[in-house]
């Protein structure tokens, strides 16, 4: 059995189910920590809406967990290349948002200010891994593309496009179910 040249098995990962759940469900968990952000003192139901954050990004904490496992210890040679550090820093991000996340739910409301301090962090931190996720996916796209082996630079492209539009479905049926059930 021939090896698949590095390229080729780039652009082919980029088609992995794993991936797409993951992100578009942490496209989703942005999104609707948005909605409570920016609609909150408007929605009838935050309390619902709040429900639908806190459920959908404790749902993608395993298929994230997973994938960033299975994708460390593949990528963790690479620890030189602005790529990775870009990633790792996004990862790291990820924690902060866990972690504050987590604090939320904890009734914080006994001691004065500290909640507002941990819900600010927890904004910053999402809105951290959201530009660090996007830079790092934006830089593999490129290098999954010019990695490409010739004449296959169309079937990296179409492999990325694939992502994203899954992710922007997934996303997409989300909200719908979300609006739907919170009728």
């Amino acid at each position: 059995m021939a090896l698949e040249p590095e390229g080729a098995a780039q652009a082919r990962r980029w088609r992995s189910p794993l991936i797409g759940v993951t992100l578009g469900g942490l496209v989703f968990s942005l999104l609707s920590g948005c909605v409570l952000l920016f609609a909150g003192a408007y929605l009838e139901r935050r309390d619902y809406w709040g429900m639908v954050h806190w459920v959908a990004a404790l749902a993608v904490m395993a298929p994230y967990a997973v994938y960033q496992l299975r994708h460390y210890l593949r990528v963790r040679q690479y620890v030189r290349q602005t790529h990775y550090r870009v990633g790792l820093h996004a990862f790291l991000s990820m924690c902060g948002t866990v972690v504050t996340g987590l604090a939320l739910v904890w009734p914080l409301q006994r001691v004065p200010g500290l909640y507002g301090v941990v819900d600010l962090a927890h904004m910053f931190f999402g809105f951290v891994f959201a530009i660090l996720v996007s830079a790092h996916l934006t830089l593999v796209a490129l290098l999954t593309v010019a990695r490409a082996p010739a004449g296959e630079d169309g079937v990296a492209r179409t492999a990325v496009r694939r992502l994203l539009w899954m992710a922007a479905m997934l996303t997409s049926a989300a909200f719908a179910l979300a609006f739907w059930a919170g009728r």
